[in-house]
């Protein structure tokens, strides 16, 4: 447990860091998960402009394949980017994997389709989302961190949630795009070449992102409360054998954030699933994307601002 004394000290002992930087954080965090989950939106799209083949679900499933790939590099980008982060600081770690993921988006948006280059389409289509998956997978740990070490000592389970809570406003944003292209371009139009617009969306915000980045002030190295540490494991040892030290926590961590995961992007695909199995239409698929997002979001706050008042313990239970 923090004494009151050490809390005081803690508070004291914190960077200036205002709302108008945490906000900036999860901006940036946000921009950054609209460009990965909106691919989810319009699989069917992609798989048809990048994927040959005389079978729609041949067509579907190698899509769903390209998007599954951005998952191999994640933990890969975890690591790398979330030791520079530790190493060098959670800015620059956050401006690296803005830059990595802009750069990944524009080539995605850009690859021309099967028909006109052939074979080099679901490549370069495939590169660009290897590079997206080692950005994203490299924004989460040093933008969870900033919001962490941001917050007052009685309000990091609130600030914290805003990672979960900025993920669920990419859903909302990259729903409503979807939806406002499907209504302004023919389905035709949408299937064809509109897909484009709702990604490259992304893409224009970016430079802002970077730009608002630019300013945040640094969290790494100042001074925080001694919690529950491990008594065999001194802090400054090596990240492996901090590891082995808390291996419980770590399996939990893993177990809980791979449950969260999986349901995220099987609701993410409903989309999809409305259009292929179901026979609705696209809009409809959208507008239950934009529910979800919204219900994901007063979620996460909710279970944030609870955790600060009950206890993390009790929430993750509960």
């Amino acid at each position: 447990m923090v004494t009151a004394a050490e809390a005081t000290a803690a508070e004291h002992a914190a960077p200036s860091i205002s709302r108008t930087h945490v906000a900036a954080a999860v901006v940036g965090n946000w921009l950054e998960f609209y460009d990965f989950v909106v691919y989810t939106f319009f699989a069917l799209q992609i798989g048809d402009t990048f994927f040959p083949t005389h079978s729609e679900f041949g067509r579907l499933m190698l899509s769903l394949f390209t998007f599954g790939v951005g998952f191999v590099c994640r933990p890969i980008g975890a690591i790398v980017i979330g030791r520079f982060s530790d190493r060098v600081g959670r800015k620059p770690a956050m401006l690296l994997s803005f830059a990595l993921m802009g750069l990944a988006l524009v080539g995605f948006v850009c690859v021309p389709g099967y028909q006109q280059i052939g074979v080099w389409a679901p490549i370069l289509a495939v590169s660009c989302r290897l590079v997206q998956g080692f950005a994203l997978g490299g924004e989460v740990g040093p933008t969870t961190a900033y919001l962490i070490e941001a917050a007052p000592l009685h309000r990091r389970g609130l600030y914290g949630a805003w990672q979960s809570g900025s993920q669920s406003l990419a859903n909302i944003s990259a729903g409503l795009i979807g939806l406002t292209v499907s209504r302004v371009l023919t389905m035709s139009e949408t299937h064809d070449w509109g897909w484009r617009i709702a990604i490259a969306i992304g893409a224009l915000v970016l430079p802002f992102g970077l730009i608002i980045r630019q300013h945040l002030p640094e969290t790494l190295g100042h001074e925080e409360p001694k919690l529950a540490a491990h008594a065999d494991v001194h802090p400054d040892a090596g990240v492996w054998r901090v590891i082995a030290g808390h291996w419980r926590i770590v399996l939990l961590g893993l177990g809980l954030i791979a449950s969260a995961t999986i349901s995220t992007y099987v609701f993410n695909f409903m989309t999809t699933y409305a259009q292929t199995t179901l026979h609705m239409g696209m809009r409809t698929g959208l507008l239950v994307a934009v529910t979800n997002g919204v219900a994901g979001f007063l979620a996460s706050l909710a279970g944030g601002a609870l955790s600060d008042r009950f206890g993390r313990r009790a929430l993750m239970i509960w």
